[in-house]
């Protein structure tokens, strides 16, 4: 199996798993009666998720070319290099910012929920 090979089914196989969180965390935010907002979070975590790791693989696959491949050396300040990386900080730091959302989300719905009395038995 050769290099584009091997990168384009480990891209199906990332994009599958992608829809597939997607489509569960919907399943999952209608069973459990979660507001649409919270849904519009959890995919977009889903969304942030898929894309670190695509860029993640992006970065391993360029550090191999050139470490294995070409035998080279680098940096991470390798202009090549430091520009996934860039790239791979600010969608994690998104990624921070959309999980302290979801967080406040789900709070509040857990405090607005009324609470179930509890019956005495007699």
């Amino acid at each position: 199996m050769d290099k584009k090979e091997f990168y384009a089914k480990s891209e199906k196989i990332i994009n599958e798993t992608f829809e597939t969180v997607k489509k569960y965390a919907k399943i999952v935010a209608e069973k459990t009666g979660e507001a649409a907002s919270v849904t519009k979070l959890l995919i977009q975590k889903a969304t942030l998720e898929h894309q670190i790791a695509k860029a993640c693989s992006q970065l391993g696959s360029k550090i191999y070319d050139k470490a294995v491949r070409k035998a080279e050396t680098f940096s991470l300040e390798d202009k090549e290099l430091k520009t996934v990386v860039d790239e791979i900080q600010k969608l994690e730091q998104q990624h921070n910012d959309v999980e302290l959302v979801l967080e406040k989300e789900r709070n509040k719905l857990k405090s607005s929920k009324p609470r179930a009395s509890k019956k005495s038995r007699a």
